[in-house]
């Protein structure tokens, strides 16, 4: 019997911890898209210049490398689509594809992290962008022999 309340106690302790850190995390969300507008529109797809599959590492805030932006579903690693057409960046994950439209762009780079995720090669794609007020800085692993040719390819469209 006294297992049975042992665990009942555990279990209350558990779901109460797990409340909390949600709770947290959904007030998180909520403070850090204040004042940002939604994130852009993608427009149909057009023809690909480049597209590959990538390991999306999370955004932060730009420049900071670990300040992680949790807004807009945008928190969290996982494979990706990505693809370049005239109109930008295309994003495609399972919760449907975001953009980073070309004119948004502000810089990119080749790394060897992103979003306190170390990858020991440089193959991190990393593209800082602007979202209303806020620049964001969102991290992509793809190939080794990948990733330069996708900043070369990308550094066109940053406006100087």
């Amino acid at each position: 019997m006294s297992w049975l309340l042992g665990s009942a106690a555990v279990l209350g302790i558990a779901g109460l911890a797990a409340w909390l850190v949600l709770g947290a995390v959904r007030r998180t969300v909520t403070r850090q898209q204040a004042g940002l507008p939604p994130l852009p529109a993608c427009p149909p797809a057009g023809t690909a210049l480049l597209s590959d599959q990538a390991r999306y590492l999370g955004t932060t805030f730009a420049p900071s490398t670990v300040r992680r932006f949790n807004g807009y579903g945008l928190l969290g690693r996982r494979l990706v689509g990505l693809a370049l057409d005239e109109g930008g960046l295309r994003v495609d994950h399972d919760g449907g594809p975001w953009c980073i439209p070309a004119g948004d762009l502000r810089g990119v780079e080749v790394s060897s992290h992103h979003a306190g995720k170390e990858v020991y090669a440089d193959k991190v794609l990393v593209v800082d962008w602007q979202l209303g007020p806020a620049t964001l800085r969102s991290g992509f692993v793809l190939d080794e022999a990948a990733a330069p040719g996708w900043a070369d390819r990308l550094r066109p469209l940053v406006p100087r």
